[in-house]
């Protein structure tokens, strides 16, 4: 009884096993994939790469000592601005021109005598009097009150310096007496005159010696910077040459890369760089970016990395960005502005072979499949397609591809269904 039970239970489903086949039903074709589509038109493509750069400072001057002497003023320290300053200009009446000056002046008076003697006289009080006001005016040292309200760096003792000062100017004050009487003298000679004008020369020059002794006791720093090193402190005794302390020009900075030699031509002197600072933040929270402009390029490649210096300069008048930080660049070694781009999720690679699908510029939802299409420029997430194969106005696939063969039908959609904001047409 067991053994028929289960005989008139399998007896169903044999038959039902070898009955006809129920026709295929709409269910059961093979339905149209969706897929998520791009339009393809010419756009601008950029191709960058970043690249770290090193910001210094653009100059570094060392500040040394010119005379000998105890520094008696060092008011600086370490990080702290130094100003600009530098000693005054000299008249030329006070430095090489005086002679030629006074020789001048001499012969004018020489040809009013010879005016005055043609017609019975001589020098009147007018003619001397101009002669005394030009001589007197001539051995005014104006330097030495420029010299009062500098602001040097450092200065040395002078006091030495000073007495020889006052005894030179004495010295000057009693040879230009001298050359007044002299030439006052109605029975001076010519010889006389130049014997008196060459004293006057003479102590003239003297003075100049004493003052150019005088500025090389100050020590004046020629831009302005920060102090970065003092190699010395005020009460000390200084030799001629000595390093006194180093000065960080700030107002100019420089950023150095290193270009590889296959983007070296991407970029030429002159041009100007963006430079961004990650470390330093604006008031709004961003990085500092600042413009930089191509200031040198070597012309020889480094024999290990096969790379080029470059030098870019960035302004700096205000002072916020430090040295010795770090900071990136971008460098565009490719740009085209009529590129053909599609995403890298619509290449399909077999082997060596890559293709892309498509649909028709005139529409239909029929893809076609581009093959052994060539590629250009790789981004991160973009490839440019070169060649005639892909044309403006046409769609690609860019989700859905790999499951795809040449003629499928497809229904296509240009909202990629995985991303939470954005508009797209839709075709079913």
């Amino acid at each position: 009884m067991r053994a028929r039970s289960f005989s008139l239970i399998a007896l169903p489903l044999l038959l039902a096993a070898c009955g006809p086949k129920p026709p295929e039903g709409p269910e059961n074709a093979n339905p149209a994939r969706n897929v998520v589509v791009r339009l393809v038109q010419p756009q601008q493509l950029d191709v960058k790469i970043k690249l770290p750069v090193v910001i210094q400072p653009k100059d570094t001057i060392e500040l040394r000592a010119a005379a000998a002497g105890t520094l008696v003023s060092l008011p600086y320290n370490e990080n702290e601005l130094v100003p600009a300053s530098s000693l005054p200009e000299r008249r030329a009446e006070e430095a090489d021109g005086f002679a030629n000056a006074l020789k001048e002046r001499i012969v004018a008076l020489d040809e009013t005598i010879k005016l005055r003697g043609a017609k019975g006289g001589y020098l009147n009080q007018e003619d001397l009097d101009k002669f005394s006001a030009d001589l007197d005016a001539m051995v005014q040292f104006t330097v030495m009150d420029d010299l009062a309200q500098l602001k040097p760096f450092a200065t040395i003792d002078r006091r030495m310096l000073d007495q020889q000062y006052v005894e030179a100017r004495e010295a000057l004050g009693k040879a230009v007496r001298d050359l007044k009487r002299t030439m006052e003298y109605k029975q001076s000679t010519g010889s006389q005159k130049d014997d008196a004008a060459m004293q006057v020369i003479l102590a003239h020059a003297a003075v100049n010696r004493i003052i150019a002794m005088i500025e090389d006791t100050y020590v004046c720093n020629p831009d302005q910077g920060v102090l970065t090193e003092r190699m010395r402190k005020q009460g000390e005794y200084v030799n001629p040459g000595e390093l006194l302390g180093k000065i960080a020009v700030m107002n100019r900075l420089v950023a150095e890369l290193e270009i590889p030699e296959a983007h070296r031509q991407a970029l030429s002197i002159g041009e100007t760089m963006k430079v961004e600072i990650s470390s330093l933040k604006d008031e709004a929270g961003h990085s500092i970016v600042r413009d930089a402009k191509i200031t040198r390029i070597d012309s020889v490649a480094h024999p290990t990395t096969h790379s080029f210096s470059v030098e870019l300069e960035i302004p700096n008048e205000d002072l916020k960005l430090p040295a010795g930080i770090f900071g990136t660049t971008e460098v565009t070694i490719y740009s085209k502005p009529d590129a053909l781009v599609v995403p890298l999720t619509a290449l399909r690679l077999s082997g060596e072979s890559k293709s892309l699908f498509v649909l028709p510029a005139s529409g239909g939802n029929q893809v076609r499949e581009l093959s052994n299409i060539e590629l250009g420029q790789l981004t991160a997430q973009w490839v440019e397609i070169r060649g005639d194969k892909l044309k403006p106005g046409m769609r690609v696939v860019t989700f859905g591809a790999q499951m795809l063969g040449d003629g499928d039908e497809v229904n296509w959609s240009e909202k990629d269904p995985y991303v939470v904001a954005g508009d797209g047409e839709k075709q079913s």
